[in-house]
């Protein structure tokens, strides 16, 4: 989907786009912090007064846009997104009154809250469960995906008009395994993309700790990596992650349902099944789109 420019709120972001980009290419201007320089830029623009603005059409609040785009310019993510509780609610209803299957294996359609009986059919544990496009013709999925805030956050981060390219719907269910097992599994990190001009919005739709097996992410890893990690695409373990980015980088990110997040696509992160709660998660994929030729 291409929002078009002409009716959408992000367009007047883009008088932001070179101060944007000179405090992302630089660590200090003339002895001035990014911090400062950015909130100098968004002061002389009337930021506040375009923010509330959108703040009227938007499903998001409390959104200080400033420290979103800072945080994703210095550690790749933001944690600031919050869903109301009507929304929330609108959405796992949906998912729990719509079939969802197995990944690559839509013959095997059931309801969330029969995978027990599934598995018990099957004789193999269910990890998860995704849902068909149709789901996404939802009024409240679309509204989201059309999300003035949203979209601002996108166009100013990726410095383009962004282009709505994926919303995902999907269940990681809680499944027994071994310690090994579990140890295994948390091993492994990867990217979604090389491109440098891409954002991941997740929202949570359940309650999620520790014991869900939350979403990882390495953070500052969106702009400093080893050539191997910019040309090689593969997964990397702990070890390799931990070595060259610090423990203290690799993030496990809790919430409450509706706890939102948006995420340099570029980013380390994992994604591993739950130990003991089951996840409902949706995701929005935005990116930039390409210049004209």
């Amino acid at each position: 989907m291409v929002i078009d420019v002409s009716s959408n709120p992000f367009k007047d972001f883009r008088v932001f786009s070179d101060y944007i980009q000179t405090i992302k290419d630089n660590n200090s201007i003339n002895g001035i912090s990014q911090h400062r320089l950015f909130r100098s830029v968004i002061n002389t623009t009337n930021w506040l007064e375009i923010q509330s603005k959108y703040y009227q059409d938007s499903i998001l609040n409390d959104i200080d846009l400033n420290e979103t785009i800072y945080s994703l310019t210095q550690k790749g993510i933001s944690l600031n997104l919050n869903l109301p509780l009507q929304v929330i609610e609108e959405i796992r209803n949906l998912a729990l009154a719509t079939p969802c299957h197995e990944p690559n294996n839509t013959q095997c359609s059931f309801y969330a809250s029969e995978k027990k009986q599934v598995m018990m059919q099957t004789e193999k544990p269910l990890v998860r469960g995704i849902y068909n496009p149709s789901i996404f013709l939802d009024p409240t999925i679309k509204k989201l995906e059309s999300d003035p805030i949203l979209l601002a956050i996108a166009a100013t981060y990726l410095n383009a008009e962004p282009i709505h390219q994926n919303t995902q719907l999907w269940w990681s269910f809680a499944v027994e395994s071994t310690l090994y097992e579990r140890r295994q599994a948390t091993q492994r990190f990867y990217r979604g993309t090389n491109t440098p001009r891409s954002l991941t919005f997740y929202f949570y739709l359940t309650d999620v700790d520790l014991c869900s097996n939350p979403h990882v992410c390495v953070l500052e890893s969106h702009r400093k990596k080893k050539v191997a990690y910019r040309f090689l695409k593969k997964d990397y373990s702990l070890q390799e992650i931990s070595k060259y980015y610090g423990y203290p980088n690799i993030t496990s990110i809790c919430g409450k349902a509706g706890f939102g997040f948006v995420e340099d696509a570029r980013c380390f992160h994992k994604k591993i099944s739950p130990s003991s709660n089951d996840r409902l998660t949706l995701e929005l994929k935005f990116a930039a789109m390409p210049p004209l030729s």
